[in-house]
């Protein structure tokens, strides 16, 4: 792998997510913020699980999610992050091998547990993340193989990251990497709840190297504390190409400050929202490295996103080449 070329290099927690169906009531008694992203400690997250049941185990993580979804449009592509050597850190990496995704875990021994995520889906489909990150807080410069980034043409970096001072350095190096031969650089900014913690963190990041930005409407929003128009207008100063997630109302695509409304694709029956953005990103990536039109990106990753929240879980049940 050290001398293959891919097309993008994701780069994001190493997370296996165990997914479950819930109720609010069940929520508000564990006092868990509806819809939200939280970090918990190993006491949290073993008292979360003692309260559900039936869980589907399977490796997750924001960019690995998206990683998955592209290799299953055909994209070639790799993953960098760093799991514990546990069962699993077993789990992870032989599941995201097996999706066609090169991940090769390059400190083995680390004592730490793998990260883990746990996720909370109500009735009306919505999604609540706890993450304990574990091994993902050890994440720091020695993780990875510098070719795996000057092999690829696009980095792909998941903002959760910031939420580890050693990841945050690691960011910056490859985005220095990255730009000193020529890679762009695509960001998502993950969660409504990360970007009020690393606003402005990620407003120096965008700034300095991004080239491709990933973002839903209130996460923009929030990044700079502005209505929504105004956001998209400020980002386009910065960023030449980006992605808006609108929810039932679609998407905001943008390249060289020309945008387009994408219109949303009908779902008759809407189970999991887990991983719709992160399949959205896929879709659009894969339309952005093929050459695609702006528009046709857009309307590729809401074709993925219509996709994945059809059934529980942020992974693809069929073949995306199927939707092309």
């Amino acid at each position: 792998m050290k001398n293959s070329k891919v097309e993008i290099c994701f780069i994001g927690n190493a997370i296996v997510d165990i997914l479950s169906k819930t109720s609010n009531e069940m929520l508000h008694k564990l006092r868990i913020p509806k819809g939200s992203m939280q970090i918990v400690d190993q006491e949290t997250c073993d008292k979360i699980l003692k309260h559900i049941q039936n869980p589907s185990i399977i490796s997750g993580g924001s960019a690995a999610n998206t990683a998955v979804g592209y290799n299953s449009f055909g994209g070639k592509c790799c993953f960098i992050g760093q799991i514990g050597n546990d069962k699993f850190g077993d789990l992870f990496s032989k599941d995201l091998n097996n999706s066609g995704v090169f991940f090769q875990d390059k400190d083995s021994q680390l004592l730490e547990k793998t990260s883990k995520s746990i996720v909370l889906v109500t009735p009306d489909a919505e999604r609540s993340m706890n993450t304990f990150l574990g091994a993902s807080n050890k994440f720091n410069i020695k993780s990875f193989d510098e070719q795996f980034i000057i092999n690829s043409s696009i980095i792909y970096i998941e903002g959760y990251l910031f939420d580890q001072p050693k990841a945050k350095e690691a960011i910056y190096y490859c985005c220095n990497l990255a730009k000193s031969h020529d890679k762009k650089v695509a960001l998502s900014l993950s969660d409504l709840f990360c970007v009020d913690r690393h606003r402005t963190d990620f407003l120096k990041l965008i700034d300095k190297y991004v080239d491709i930005i990933f973002a839903n409407e209130e996460e923009i929003k929030s990044l700079y504390q502005s209505e929504l128009k105004e956001s998209i207008n400020n980002i386009k100063k910065i960023v030449d190409t980006g992605a808006i997630t609108l929810g039932s109302k679609g998407s905001l695509v943008f390249e060289n400050k020309l945008e387009y409304l994408v219109d949303p694709i009908s779902v008759a029956e809407l189970v999991d929202t887990t991983g719709a953005g992160d399949l959205f990103a896929s879709g659009f990536l894969f339309g952005v490295i093929n050459k695609y039109s702006i528009e046709k990106c857009g309307h590729l990753g809401n074709k993925a996103a219509s996709e994945i929240i059809k059934h529980i879980g942020a992974r693809p049940k069929i073949s995306l080449k199927e939707i092309l």
